[in-house]
């Protein structure tokens, strides 16, 4: 049992996602299916038995009942070919497509609920930072109105703080209810209307080295998506077989016992049918299984080629954020705080106004603001990532990287 309360981290986020998402519970029958499906092809075609009543109510001596027959006969249908052992293949093969499809499943509902867990840490900072400018421009136009009473500046700043002001405090609600909308996408994957929490836990402040994209390339080979095509090919095949199969003719064999009315004499009656495949040989089930094996080919390397894009892709923004953020803490980050430091100590000394030091404040908090864009961006595409190489990034990938900035797909 999940339980959501005021605070939520990640990790209850997934185990919430994981046990109640509805798409997730939906597949989680399929395996179930597919086993019944197995039991059922394993078995044999049952035994039938037949009555058969003649040479009565006609004519002559056979108008009456005195000259009637009465054969009841069991009879069993013979499958050959081996039809039953490709069925329990067939269905074995079902059973893991559909076993490699709740995986991909799964592994898209984690990816899915990271990404909303990330976007909502993203929001709840950008709400912070939009309250503190809005402060900062509400303080900025309050120093605007004292100037403009004293005569130092000209009314035109006082209505260009006013509308500054006023910029931040609908920046801060649009913020606010697309910070309400993310919380609630967020619950969304657990099934939830309300979001049941008032506060994402975590930190976007961590970063790590990007792996070379070469040594994520071949981790796609392990997604749960390419698994299940090669998986649907074995299957395919099997219904190759199967179909193959169904080409031989099985037989019928019946025995019972005969009793004559006239004679009251008991006999054994046995037979034996079986189709003969002069036009029917199934040429077209054959041929059709055939094509769609070679169209599981093709689907396969369609959906590895898509999936090895994606890491491109998301590689591509995952360097670049890196980068980014590292850019703004390394550079960006120190020059904003140390302009507003010495704006601030000049302010304290009389060098500067005050107006001077909300410019440094505003400079500094757009440029906070701009890093954690880019840790939010950063955290996004490592949960791509992630989803598209089925393990985390800290792993054995990790410990071949680059910090060469020039180096393309390499951070």
């Amino acid at each position: 049992m999940v339980t959501i309360g005021e605070q939520l981290t990640l990790r209850q986020a997934l185990a919430a996602a994981l046990v109640r998402n509805p798409r997730l519970r939906s597949l989680a029958w399929e395996p179930r299916i597919a086993e019944a499906r197995r039991l059922q092809a394993g078995l044999s075609p049952n035994p039938s038995v037949g009555i058969e009543v003649e040479d009565f109510a006609g004519s002559g001596s056979l108008s009456g009942f005195d000259s009637v027959e009465t054969t009841i006969a069991f009879s069993q249908l013979l499958e050959l070919g081996g039809k039953r052992d490709r069925r329990v293949r067939v269905a074995e093969g079902q059973w893991t497509v559909s076993a490699l499809d709740y995986e991909a499943q799964r592994l898209a509902v984690l990816t899915d609920t990271a990404s909303r867990f990330v976007r909502v840490l993203e929001l709840q900072q950008r709400v912070e930072f939009a309250v503190r400018a809005q402060v900062l421009a509400e303080e900025y136009r309050r120093v605007i109105d004292r100037r403009v009473q004293a005569g130092d500046v000209s009314p035109i700043d006082e209505i260009k703080a006013r509308l500054e002001s006023e910029s931040t405090r609908i920046a801060a609600d649009r913020l606010s209810r697309e910070l309400e909308a993310a919380r609630r996408e967020l619950s969304a994957m657990w099934d939830a209307t309300d979001p049941g929490f008032d506060t994402a836990i975590g930190s976007l402040d961590d970063l790590m080295p990007v792996p070379l994209l070469d040594a994520l390339t071949d981790l796609v080979e392990h997604h749960p998506e390419v698994q299940r095509w090669i998986a649907e090919t074995e299957r395919r095949s099997s219904v190759v077989a199967l179909e193959r199969a169904l080409a031989v003719s099985d037989v019928t064999a019946s025995a019972g016992i005969r009793y004559a009315e006239e004679s009251e004499d008991v006999g054994l009656v046995v037979a034996v049918s079986v189709p003969l495949a002069i036009f029917d040989r199934n040429q077209g089930g054959v041929l059709a299984a055939r094509l769609r094996a070679a169209q599981a080919i093709d689907e396969g390397r369609a959906s590895r080629r898509d999936l090895a894009t994606r890491l491109v892709r998301a590689h591509a923004r995952l360097t670049a954020a890196y980068h980014e953020a590292q850019a703004i803490d390394a550079a960006l980050l120190p020059a904003a705080k140390d302009a507003y430091d010495a704006t601030r100590r000049a302010y304290d000394e009389g060098k500067l106004p005050y107006l001077d030091v909300l410019d440094a404040q505003r400079t500094l908090f757009d440029t906070e603001t701009q890093r954690l864009e880019a840790l939010a961006e950063y955290h996004a595409a490592k949960v791509q990532v992630e989803g598209l190489i089925s393990e985390p990034l800290d792993t054995h990938s990790l410990h071949e990287h680059s910090d060469h900035p020039n180096q393309g797909d390499t951070p």
